[in-house]
C-alpha cells in the first residue's frame, strides 16, 4: 500500500515488474554477450559508470572477481576526458553502464575501448542512446520512463542484468532459473519495506551517518548514502565494515547514526563484532538483517529478505530506496525534485 504520492515510491513499487520484464526479453541479449565475453577470455575489466550506476558497479566488480578470477577496475573516466591519457584496454572487457546511455565520459570510454578492438557491453535504459551505439554488446534495462529524479527501478534493474551477465558467462542456460526468482526477491524487498515506516518517526531530525556494509553489499551502503543525500539532504557516507575500523569509527559516539548492512555469510562475524561495539557507544543502528542476533541488538530492526548473499543485495534495493524516501517524507522534503538536481547529469 502506497504510502505517499511521490514518482519515486511508484517506481520503487515497480521494480519486480521491471526485473521480470527485463529477464523475459533480453535473456538472449545476455546470453549473446556472456558467450562473446566466454570467447574472449578477458584478462582484466574495466567497469565505466558514474552515480548510482558506479554504486551498481561496485556490486559488479566483486561479483567477477569471484566468479571470473580476474582483476576488475572502476574506470576514471576524466583521466582521459580532462588529461588526454591514451588509456590501452586492449584484451579487456569494458562494460559502461548509464541509466540514460548518454553520459559524455562513459560513452567516449567505451568509444576508445572499441576502437582498440577491447570487448565492450553497455547497459542503459535507452535502447537508442549514444552507448547504445558505441557499445558491441547492449543489454536494455526495459524499465521504461523514470521520472523522479532519483534513480530507483533503474538501479535494481542493472543488478539484475549485471548479476545475470556476469553468471551466464560461468554457468551458461543455467542461470535462467535464478534470474526467474530475482522478480519475486524484489517484491519481497517492497513488501517488507513497509516496515520502515513503522520507525518514521525517529528519523525526523537525520541530519547525518554513517552506512557500513561489505563484500556484496558495499555498493549498496554506497547507494544508500547517495540516496540519503540527494533526496534527503542527510551527509551520509559509505564504508565498508573493514575501512570502517581504519578511523572512521571514532564518529560512532551516543545516538549516533549507523545504518549497518548485516547479511548472513563470510562478512557476519565482522559485522556481530562491530555491532557489539557500536551498542557498548549506545550509538543509534539502523540494521538491515535476516540474523536474529543482529535484530535483537539494533535500535531500529529491519528484516531484509533470506537467500543467497550474491543475490540479496538485489532483494535488499527497494528497502534502502524506502528509507531514503521515507526520511525525505518525514523531513517534509520532496524526493522527485531534490534542489540543483537534474534527472540526467552530463560529465566529461
Amino acid at each position: 500500500m502506497a504510502q505517499t504520492k511521490t514518482l519515486m515510491e511508484k517506481e520503487i513499487m515497480e521494480s519486480p515488474k521491471v526485473a521480470q520484464k527485463l529477464v523475459t526479453s533480453q535473456w538472449g541479449a545476455i546470453l549473446k554477450a556472456a558467450e562473446a565475453i566466454r570467447v574472449y577470455k578477458p584478462r582484466f575489466v574495466v567497469l565505466v559508470a558514474r552515480g548510482t550506476s558506479d554504486n551498481a558497479c561496485t556490486y559488479a566488480r566483486y561479483l567477477i572477481e569471484k566468479e571470473w578470477k580476474v582483476p576488475v577496475s572502476l574506470a576514471a573516466p576524466g583521466v582521459t576526458t580532462l588529461y588526454n591519457s591514451k588509456i590501452d584496454y586492449r584484451g579487456g572487457l569494458v562494460i559502461g553502464v548509464s541509466q540514460s546511455g548518454q553520459g559524455p565520459d562513459v560513452c567516449d570510454v567505451i568509444q576508445t575501448a572499441r576502437s582498440q578492438s577491447a570487448l565492450t557491453v553497455g547497459l542503459t535504459n535507452n535502447k537508442k542512446s549514444r552507448l547504445a551505439q558505441e557499445a558491441k554488446y547492449v543489454i536494455d534495462l526495459s524499465c521504461g520512463p523514470e521520472k523522479s529524479v532519483a534513480a530507483t527501478k533503474t538501479y535494481t534493474s542493472e543488478l539484475v542484468a549485471l548479476y545475470g551477465l556476469i553468471m551466464a558467462v560461468t554457468y551458461g542456460e543455467k542461470v535462467k532459473n535464478i534470474l526467474k526468482s530475482l522478480p519475486k526477491l524484489i517484491a519481497q524487498g517492497c513488501k517488507l519495506s513497509q516496515a520502515i515506516w513503522e520507525h518514521s518517526h525517529r528519523f525526523m531530525y537525520l541530519s547525518s551517518c554513517v552506512v557500513v556494509g561489505r563484500g556484496f553489499h558495499y555498493g549498496l551502503a554506497q547507494e544508500s548514502a547517495l540516496k540519503l543525500k540527494e533526496c534527503a539532504q542527510v551527509m551520509a557516507h559509505a564504508y565498508s565494515t573493514a575501512d570502517f575500523h581504519h578511523g572512521p569509527k571514532t564518529l560512532a559516539g551516543k545516538d549516533f547514526p549507523v545504518i549497518l548492512i548485516a547479511p548472513p555469510g563470510p562478512t557476519l562475524k565482522g559485522t556481530l563484532a562491530l555491532l557489539a561495539e557500536l551498542n557498548e557507544r549506545g550509538a543509534f543502528v539502523i540494521a538491515f538483517s535476516s540474523v536474529p542476533q543482529v535484530l535483537k541488538k539494533a535500535s531500529v530492526p529491519i528484516r531484509i529478505p533470506g537467500g543467497d548473499e550474491i543475490v540479496n543485495p538485489i532483494g535488499i534495493a527497494p528497502m534502502i530506496q524506502t528509507l531514503a524516501l521515507i526520511v525525505a517524507t518525514v523531513k517534509g522534503l520532496n524526493p522527485d525534485q531534490p534542489p540543483y538536481l537534474k534527472k540526467v547529469t552530463q560529465t566529461k
